[in-house]
């Protein structure tokens, strides 16, 4: 019952006076009997009274509800970068259930015949949870941009997994991981390799095209470039001015941040007799000056 989760009369009233509320007390006891915390079930009760407001500003009646109802709802619910669900969406599926164990809410229809997409959706959908033993969260995560991935690699409807390129996997992971910030640059990449493993797992894809998907750096500044090549050094050198030990210090200091590649010979300044001259160049190995 409410009384139980809500120690605030004002609140249990509020509750119950929304389009929904007469089904909330028994919601609680179905939540308490599967083991679900007491702060959970008070999330999902705020979600389920918030949901019924809605109904009654959009003029629905609690019988009209189910699956397409519940997601005209949360497509207009903020979500994070990440990709999470809101808060104000989480418990939607366990009241839908009640509402038509009471016969509130007719049966779910027919469901329409699955896609290809569909097919392969559900399939790496088991993959995650059976195979991997994903959490419900990362699964919620995951499939949305496998959805998309399928979309953006077949657009023609042949679904010849052999003919995958790892251009088309390079660029989908940048387009998507690009307006995201932080540790949800990541969500691309580590969705789309997963998604790609689970190709490799049914035999569809040779091993190894996972690693088409790039791994892209989340620090502020990951839009410069890694390290400098040495025709890029050479013109950082002629455009800067070496008539004071200033100058060529400032550019030591910049061109060490930047090195060149590992396969290249290296270039760095060197200080002779208290003055910074021209670049040496080492050998690969560093070992000898030239």
């Amino acid at each position: 019952m409410l009384d139980s989760v809500f120690v605030q009369p004002s609140v249990v009233n509020r509750l119950r006076r929304t389009p929904v509320g007469v089904s909330l007390d028994e919601l609680v006891t179905i939540l308490h009997q599967q083991g679900y915390a007491r702060d959970s079930i008070r999330g999902y009760l705020r979600a389920c009274a918030q949901f019924g407001q809605w109904l009654g500003q959009q003029g629905y009646h609690v019988s009209e509800v189910d699956e397409t109802l519940i997601q005209q709802y949360r497509s207009g619910l903020h979500r994070s970068r990440e990709g999470r669900q809101p808060k104000a969406a989480e418990g939607l599926p366990h009241l839908l259930r009640l509402l038509r164990q009471r016969a509130i809410v007719p049966p779910p229809t027919s469901p329409p015949p699955s896609t290809a997409a569909d097919q392969w959706l559900r399939r790496y959908e088991h993959y995650l949870e059976h195979i991997l033993g994903a959490t419900l969260r990362t699964r919620q995560r995951s499939l949305p941009l496998a959805k998309r991935f399928l979309d953006a690699c077949w657009q023609s409807g042949q679904w010849e997994w052999s003919a995958l390129r790892a251009q088309e996997i390079t660029e989908f992971v940048r387009q998507h991981a690009t307006p995201r910030t932080g540790a949800g640059r990541k969500v691309p990449t580590v969705v789309v390799r997963s998604f790609l493993r689970f190709l490799v797992f049914c035999g569809e894809l040779r091993p190894g095209l996972e690693a088409a998907a790039p791994t892209l750096r989340q620090w502020p500044h990951a839009t410069l470039p890694q390290r400098l090549t040495l025709e890029e050094v050479a013109c950082v050198l002629a455009t800067c001015s070496r008539s004071t030990p200033q100058h060529g210090r400032r550019l030591a200091s910049r061109t060490a941040r930047y090195p060149s590649r590992q396969d290249a010979p290296r270039t760095r300044l060197t200080a002779v007799a208290g003055h910074w001259e021209c670049p040496c160049h080492l050998s690969a190995s560093g070992a000898t000056r030239q």
